[in-house]
């Protein structure tokens, strides 16, 4: 009697144990238990579930080698062979996991269908497995917006996106496609946003009732709330990061103008602030710390692999004319000569050190060389060549008075041998 106690009891504690745990499932089937050669079926695979699954297939070809299942069934497309059977095998990759994260190994599932050549349709069921033929579809084939442009590029397993866009916008419109006309989608249509951050979630949800949701992290640029005068204007300091490039060796860094922070760049004995001007034009400028104001804009250029820091201080040398030229697709400010060195212009370079030095720009080879002043300048070259105008001028002076000395010296020997004779 107690045996039998003790067996019912057994029994009845492992029915409890089996019953209050939701095991994870993997399945796969076929909407067809036979095909026509060369015909087209689908197979759907899936289940309780979360994770990337390969698909190989033995006589025939899939319209995917991969899928990522997330608690439902994807459909695959398969092309069958022209005679035999055709076999469909699905294996999770590492990672796989149940609905709640823990890991799930299930192993590989395999489908066969018979190739028929007296099948004339692909309307035959496979009740093989006990899987529901609901889509489990939850993608989006396309998403937009009418402003501006998400990144990363679209694609339909990313489901993060980020957009930026300019101060005062206030409403956006949200267009997507469905990958399954059998799935809904909530989330598209017009938005309204505020200044700063905006999260927008669009969710997409299968036929099989599995959901996924693609975010984009929306950001209005803010208004400057710090203004600095720099050559009659006042330049508003971008308050999103995002909008401002980064700078090479740079560190970043906060910095408080009363209330108010503010992003700044830090290198050495250098720091760099990014605003924007009265006609919307953003640039970075040098900021200096102790007066807390403006002293130059800078352009930073990449010139055959080396970083240059180009400032707008001017420079005051007689013939030279200020100009634009291209470098790189950068628009920056030079000093041309008047009259000679058509190849050659002169920068100012803000070094490391926080001084200015001229720097020599050739034009032709596009080689920029810290600018010494015995070298290519056309106002030098004038100054040699008056010089050396001179020292030829005295050597031949000298020449002449050399040769007009022996001249009448040798007159003087004639002349004297003329009296002796």
């Amino acid at each position: 009697m107690k045996k039998i106690k003790f067996t019912i009891f057994s029994l009845l504690f492992i029915i409890f144990l089996s019953s209050s745990v939701d095991a994870a499932s993997f399945n796969m089937s076929s909407n067809v238990s036979s095909v026509a050669p060369n015909g087209k079926f689908k197979i759907n695979v899936g289940g309780d579930c979360i994770g990337r699954v390969n698909l190989s297939v033995s006589n025939g070809t899939l319209s995917t080698s991969s899928i990522w299942v997330e608690q439902g069934y994807v459909s695959v497309e398969v092309t069958a062979g022209a005679s035999g059977k055709v076999t469909v095998t699905a294996t999770p990759v590492t990672g796989f996991s149940d609905s709640d994260a823990n890991i799930y190994s299930p192993g590989s599932r395999s489908v066969s269908v018979n190739i028929n050549a007296n099948n004339t349709s692909s309307n035959k069921p496979n009740t093989s497995g006990n899987t529901s033929q609901k889509s489990g579809d939850n993608t989006l084939s396309s998403l937009s917006v009418d402003i501006g442009e998400i990144t990363p590029k679209f694609d339909k397993n990313q489901t993060e996106y980020n957009l930026n866009l300019p101060a005062g916008t206030q409403k956006i419109q949200i267009k997507g496609d469905l990958s399954n006309a059998k799935s809904k989608v909530t989330g598209l249509g017009e938005i309204t946003l505020t200044e700063g951050n905006n999260k927008i979630s669009i969710t997409v949800t299968a036929e099989n009732g599995a959901k996924k949701t693609y975010t984009i992290n929306v950001y209005v640029d803010e208004p400057p709330k710090v203004f600095l005068p720099y050559q009659n204007q006042q330049i508003g300091l971008i308050r999103n990061p995002n909008e401002i490039p980064k700078l090479e060796g740079f560190s970043s860094n906060e910095f408080n103008i009363d209330e108010d922070s503010i992003h700044l760049f830090t290198k050495e004995n250098i720091n760099i602030i990014y605003g924007i001007n009265e006609e919307k034009e953003k640039s970075f400028y040098l900021f200096n710390k102790e007066s807390k104001s403006i002293e130059y804009k800078i352009t930073p250029l990449n010139l055959n692999h080396k970083d240059f820091l180009l400032s707008d201080k001017e420079i005051q040398r007689n013939g030279l004319t200020l100009d634009k030229i291209t470098i790189n697709e950068i628009d920056v400010n030079c000093y041309q000569w008047d009259n000679q060195g058509e190849n050659y212009c002169l920068f100012n370079v803000l070094k490391e050190d926080g001084t200015v030095k001229e720097y020599l720009y050739e034009k032709t080879e596009g080689t920029m060389q810290l600018y010494q002043e015995f070298k290519t300048c056309p106002e030098v070259n004038d100054k040699n060549q008056n010089t050396i105008i001179y020292v030829l001028s005295g050597i031949i002076a000298l020449a002449i008075g050399v040769i007009l000395f022996l001249v009448n010296k040798i007159k003087k020997g004639d002349s004297n041998e003329t009296t002796t004779a």
